[in-house]
């Protein structure tokens, strides 16, 4: 004879629930081999192969009808958790959602046919039409019609999140399928949009990646940035890009204060040049306006004290005044279109120049010379002519 808390209206229905407490069963061979308690069942064999589960609520056409001892489950709608055995803890909601499971716990199936195929794993979420459908593993969320996973591809930790959205990879989430995703926006126009709350700034940041951090790929002419649009694009040092300071092997890098740029070719600065300037690092067109100019020199043999050394052979006057006469400048200095060809070495040249200062010097010192012996010779030449006179 049934308890008074428990109430039993149909055919065959809680035939076997005996004296077993607090169960309603409505409908034709409803719960018709409980035993457990605690249990409402509504619906043609809703629950009707349950044996010792207990506080399980089943409403629909065969809800639940093969759980045998699994417990605390709410199926809703024809045939969801049809399926179920043992599984414990699940929430099917929806015409044949769930029906295929039948150990798997904590799950919940929302929607017609949601996680219609998924046997086992536990924790998974499904809302929406067939979403999770074949969809098999643990602790995976899929939301929107038909989201979900490659059949019998078992993830963890997987997320699909729009309609017929499909995720291949445990602990990863997909956004939508063909669908573009805005963030501060309401009409995205590439696969993600971000609109921050100021102008000139990107509203992105990356906590652990800052400008003290180590590059991880060195030597790359290759880099990001955006168009007149805002998209992010990949863009190149050849042609007008500008090149920052990279890492160690870049081109430009910081040595402590200094900007330092390394590599084996040259700096140009400046409209219209035709050519490199070969054999040097720098070239800037239109000059240099500065108020200050110093020139390192690498040895003392490039400077000029040679010449007032006494084993230099000093060139005579008259050599310098054929060469003058043939070439059309001094020795040792470049001639015009020397200097336009490949331009003034302002170290060598201010040696040249001082090395002409240093050899004018001595060939004034020996004419110099010349005049004193002169004037010593004439002055002696009037002494004798005094003392002939005197005689």
């Amino acid at each position: 004879m049934a308890q008074p808390t428990t109430t039993i209206l149909g055919y065959k229905a809680g035939l076997a629930n005996g004296s077993a407490a607090v169960n309603t069963y409505i409908g034709s061979e409803t719960g018709r081999n409980s035993t457990g308690y605690g249990n409402t069942f509504v619906g043609s064999q809703a629950g009707v192969n349950n044996q010792s589960g207990y506080a399980n609520v089943f409403i629909g056409l065969r809800a639940g009808a093969n759980n045998t001892t699994g417990f605390a489950n709410l199926f809703a709608g024809q045939q969801s958790g049809s399926n179920n055995s043992t599984g414990s803890y699940n929430l099917f909601f929806g015409n044949a959602s769930g029906a295929g499971n039948t150990i798997g716990e904590g799950n919940t199936a929302i929607g017609d046919g949601a996680a219609y195929n998924t046997t086992s794993g536990s924790n998974n979420t499904n809302i929406g039409r067939w979403a999770g459908f074949n969809s098999i593993g643990e602790s995976n969320v899929f939301i929107g019609v038909a989201a979900g996973s490659p059949a019998s591809m078992y993830l963890t930790n997987a997320v699909a999140i729009g309609a017929e959205t499909l995720v291949s990879q445990s602990n990863s989430m997909v956004l939508g399928k063909n669908l573009n995703v805005g963030i501060g926006t309401s009409a995205p126009q590439n696969k993600l949009e971000l609109v921050s709350s100021a102008a000139n700034t990107s509203g992105l940041r990356l906590t652990n990646l800052k400008s003290t951090s180590p590059a991880t790929i060195l030597n790359t002419i290759k880099f990001l940035t955006v168009n007149a649009n805002g998209d992010v694009v990949l863009g190149s040092i050849n042609g007008s890009a500008r090149m920052g300071i990279e890492a160690a092997n870049a081109n430009w890098q910081l040595d402590g204060q200094n900007l330092l740029n390394a590599n084996e070719g040259a700096v140009l600065i400046g409209p219209g040049i035709n050519k490199l300037p070969v054999g040097y690092r720098l070239f800037v067109s239109g000059g240099i306006l500065t108020e200050k100019v110093k020139v390192a020199i690498a040895n003392t043999s490039d400077w000029a004290d040679n010449v007032l050394s006494p084993s230099y052979l000093l060139m005579p006057l008259r050599q310098v005044e054929q060469h003058i006469h043939r070439h059309g400048h001094l020795p040792g200095i470049p001639s015009a279109a020397e200097v336009v060809d490949k331009g003034v070495d302002l170290a060598q040249m201010n040696a040249q120049l001082l090395a002409k200062i240093e050899e004018l010097t001595l060939h004034l010192i020996s004419l110099q010379k010349q005049v004193n012996r002169q004037g010593s010779q004439l002055k002696q030449n009037q002494i004798k002519r005094k003392a002939s006179v005197a005689f």
